[in-house]
């Protein structure tokens, strides 16, 4: 039909060309081309007209005849074309585009997936990053949001991540499925294995309800579990212990609150042999409050005999994230 509709315009641009040349001194193709464009669009400006038979004849097989009912059928197979893509969109069924964007997988329930999308993106860094949720557990997703989009399929199948283009994503959240549901630690484990296998350079962070089942998840690289009940109880009981450590804890673990956890890794060798506890005098003169040191995957809170080395992890508090070339001048 598109091919018809081409045809038609340029018929009838060739045919009133030919034939008004003589009638309108000065009429150019690019002219007979915008007559026979405007005319089949229906709009009809009226500073070209068909004054000749032969035109005129032109213009009623190619515009009348041909050209209105390929122009109706082709805006018709593009509207049908949109709202089909619209229809796959909301359902979850096409294919996005994002680069560099985050994947939530697993839906456990609309508040928990809302307020780690609205945690996500208040950081300045990720105020326009994309996100793209993953789960076969609704059929439409119950909310709107800018940065969101969805892809309706099993977390287990390759064919999910090609339609949520994993292979450009930048990082992972894998939620439980339900808190209820024993078996939600050996799904989120095998999610894990299939993220990993398909593109191991993407960090996962992974939530994992008991810490018993950590070996469900082996040596994977890139791979993070997060205990989230366990967390939780323990903050409980801290609050108990020790009144206001949850509100400290809160401002800490929320980009919304001036002055946020973050962490920076000590990638490039250090010139000058420095224990922590001066990095963290160093640090704290501009405003940057260094909590802890994570080597070999171990917490180190106390700095007097332990001195920087390329690895470990600076965790700090602080209202901006820094890189550790910015943090270098600083020290």
């Amino acid at each position: 039909m598109l091919a018809v509709l081409v045809t038609s315009v340029v018929g009838n641009a060739l045919t009133f060309f030919f034939f008004e040349g003589s009638a309108q001194p000065g009429l150019t193709i690019g002219d007979s081309f915008w007559y026979s464009i405007i005319s089949i669009t229906t709009i009809g400006y009226g500073d070209y007209s068909a004054s000749t038979l032969g035109a005129r004849i032109g213009t009623v097989v190619f515009i009348v005849i041909v050209g209105l009912v390929a122009f109706t059928s082709t805006a018709g197979m593009l509207i049908d074309w949109i709202l089909e893509l619209r229809i796959k969109e909301q359902t979850g069924m096409g294919n996005v585009q994002a680069k560099g964007h985050l994947l939530i997988i697993n839906f456990p329930n609309e508040a928990r997936v809302r307020q780690i999308v609205e945690e996500f993106v208040s950081d300045p860094d990720h105020r326009t990053d994309d996100i793209v949720i993953v789960t076969d557990a609704v059929t439409t997703l119950p909310f709107s949001h800018p940065n969101v989009s969805f892809v309706r399929g099993s977390p287990l199948e390759e064919e999910t991540y090609t339609r949520a283009l994993l292979s450009d994503a930048a990082k992972v959240i894998i939620l439980s499925t339900n808190y209820d549901d024993p078996h939600s630690d050996s799904v989120v484990a095998s999610v894990a294995s299939v993220i990993h296998h398909l593109n191991p350079k993407t960090r996962v962070v992974a939530e994992c309800l008991s810490p018993k089942h950590a070996l469900l998840f082996g040596d994977q690289e890139g791979v993070t579990l997060v205990y989230t009940l366990r967390m939780a109880n323990n903050l409980l009981v801290q609050e108990t212990q020790d009144p206001g450590v949850t509100i400290l804890t809160r401002a800490m673990m929320s980009n919304m609150v001036s002055g946020t956890l973050a962490s920076t890794k000590v990638d490039s060798p250090v010139q000058d042999s420095m224990s922590y506890e001066q990095v963290a005098v160093k640090l704290l003169s501009q405003d940057i409050n260094l909590v802890g040191v994570i080597r070999d995957k171990q917490v180190n809170f106390k700095f007097g005999d332990l001195f920087l080395a390329v690895g470990d992890l600076l965790v700090y508090i602080s209202s901006s994230r820094y890189s550790w070339a910015a943090l270098q001048k600083t020290l």
